[in-house]
């Protein structure tokens, strides 16, 4: 029976024999120190939604609700940019009014924070008849302590939320302030090595949160790989997805990915780090150091262009 159980699950989390992962992207509208007027910030969003439509990729978007602002006003502009993601017929989520940490600030802070970050989004996405449900934790943060952690989950479920979790955690932020350095100097050629480096990163990134997944589960789960709104996959998206493809993937909603039972799992953990979910499992059920050596690191060299001012 225990066999028939895992073949079921098994057969359950593949898509005609493939791997399946759901993508989520942060940081909306846009996150770019290179795409800085309208015009820029439509032709970043156009890129994005254009991958992901020609992939067939049914993406979550997660909004700053303060990104939708100019000097503390609606921009039409900036909320054009969502409009955008829906009428690509993709789906919006909450990622707070001003991205705070909650390692840094009270729980009501935070509260405050969920609340406001619906003021504009919310009714943009009900006027549309889809949901708003997801919530994406700013750094993947849930709470530094017990009482924390406990009291924002509670009010997410009260509010109508479900947590959007994360298990293919990576630094893709770091990459996309490297490469919009060396687009603001016209470095073609090393953006473009940038942009290399970025996707065999990314795919270094999926290889070891697979063994992660395979050890805790003994079979592959549906993954929920979170990037940003940025100038690098403006770009290079489609490589991206194109190699996630040949490695064997199929693009599911966050809701499809979201049905792995895997995602039942108990999360015990709290503390101040931003972490990936298969990381809050395994801490959960007591693994130790040994267990999560490995994790791919992001090379020197794009860390020292990433801080160039």
């Amino acid at each position: 029976m225990r066999l028939l159980t895992c073949i079921f699950v098994l057969l359950a989390t593949t898509v005609n024999g493939q791997k399946q992962m759901a993508i989520t992207v942060d940081d909306l509208p846009t996150v770019s120190k290179y795409h800085t007027s309208s015009e820029a910030q439509q032709n970043l969003t156009r890129k994005i939604l254009r991958h992901l439509t020609a992939y067939q990729v049914p993406a979550v978007g997660f909004v700053i609700g303060d990104f939708l602002r100019t000097n503390s006003q609606p921009d039409p502009n900036r909320i054009k940019l969502l409009s955008m993601w829906l009428d690509a017929g993709l789906e919006l989520g909450n990622h707070t009014l001003a991205h705070k940490d909650y390692n840094l600030v009270s729980f009501d802070e935070l509260k405050a924070d969920v609340i406001g970050g619906e003021q504009i989004t919310k009714g943009l996405v009900q006027k549309r008849g889809k949901p708003f449900r997801y919530f994406r934790h700013p750094y993947l943060r849930k709470g530094d302590t017990q009482a924390k952690k406990d009291s924002l989950e509670a009010f997410l479920k009260r509010r109508g939320y479900r947590e959007a979790p994360v298990t293919i955690d990576n630094s893709d932020w770091l990459f996309s302030r490297a490469y919009a350095n060396a687009l603001l100097v016209n470095d073609t050629v090393l953006a473009a090595r940038v942009g290399k480096t970025y996707v065999d990163y990314m795919m270094n990134c999926v290889a070891y949160y697979e063994a992660q997944s395979d050890s805790l589960f003994d079979r592959p789960i549906s993954q929920t790989l979170l990037i940003h709104a940025n100038a690098i996959n403006a770009d290079y998206l489609d490589t991206l997805l194109a190699r996630l493809k040949e490695r064997g993937y199929a693009f599911v909603s966050l809701e499809k990915a979201l049905s792995d039972t895997a995602y039942q799992s108990v999360d015990h953990f709290y503390g101040k780090g931003g972490i990936s979910w298969l990381h809050r499992w395994a801490l959960t059920q007591g693994k130790k150091g040994t267990f999560f050596k490995g994790e791919p690191e992001v090379p020197t060299t794009i860390e020292e262009l990433a801080n160039r001012n």
